[in-house]
């Protein structure tokens, strides 16, 4: 455990360390400053590591399809979606975000004046950006009942969020349209933090909520749609 924190911790400061040394002989980039844009893949990491330790049984999943042991969570009186969804966190997930919490808290408040409208604009789109991130790994959950096919898709999807590091704002298009609405990763992650720093439009705030609300309700159709085509390992 200790080596695999050491780890992670390292890894979120070399990147810190390469946006030192990318901001040395720059003022800013794209419209940002060097304080914001750090502020950013602080935040990056928090939203991250929030849905790492909450779905990380997602990542387990597919064993329980090509063994048939996902008949036995289908036999139990409790949701199938909850067990599979939410039944595996990670100590160390939680340790790394009580250290994100705070690494989060002291940089805003040392560097940048929130106000309280802001920070509970922010607290909501966080929850909005919860829910995005549900909604990807139940719609990952229903293509693994399907297809038996999970890793896949989760590879990718880290690898999609690793893009967010820094603002979606930055993207050209049509990266940026990509990242925003089609995949909305950039409402998961970087409108969170925009809204922080009251950078946000109204519009963006109701658009990124509508698409959270929207894309919740549509990955839990396709769960129900894909345990219809559950054939059991007897089958």
């Amino acid at each position: 455990m200790i080596f695999l924190m050491t780890g992670k911790i390292i890894r979120v400061l070399l990147f810190l360390g390469f946006l030192f040394f990318l901001f040395k002989g720059a003022g800013g980039l794209g419209g940002y400053t060097k304080n914001q844009i750090i502020f950013f893949y602080l935040s990056f990491n928090l939203i991250d590591t929030l849905a790492q330790l909450f779905f990380r049984e997602v990542y387990r999943f597919r064993p329980l399809i090509v063994s048939g042991n996902f008949d036995f969570v289908l036999l139990k009186p409790v949701n199938p979606l909850i067990r599979v969804l939410l039944g595996g966190a990670d100590v160390m997930d939680l340790m790394m975000l009580f250290l994100l919490t705070i690494a989060v808290l002291f940089f805003t408040l040392g560097n940048f004046s929130i106000t309280p409208l802001n920070l509970l604009i922010f607290i909501l789109l966080l929850f909005n950006g919860f829910l995005v991130a549900a909604a990807f790994h139940i719609f990952v959950l229903g293509i693994g009942i399907i297809t038996t096919s999970v890793d896949h898709l989760i590879i990718i999807y880290r690898d999609m969020t690793s893009m967010l590091r820094i603002p979606v704002d930055l993207y050209v298009e049509p990266i940026r349209f990509i990242l925003t609405f089609l995949l909305p990763l950039g409402i998961m992650i970087t409108f969170p933090s925009k809204a922080l720093l009251g950078i946000l439009s109204a519009n963006l705030i109701i658009v990124s909520l509508v698409f959270g609300i929207t894309s919740l309700f549509l990955s839990l159709k396709f769960w129900s749609f894909a345990l219809k085509k559950y054939s059991s390992a007897s089958s």
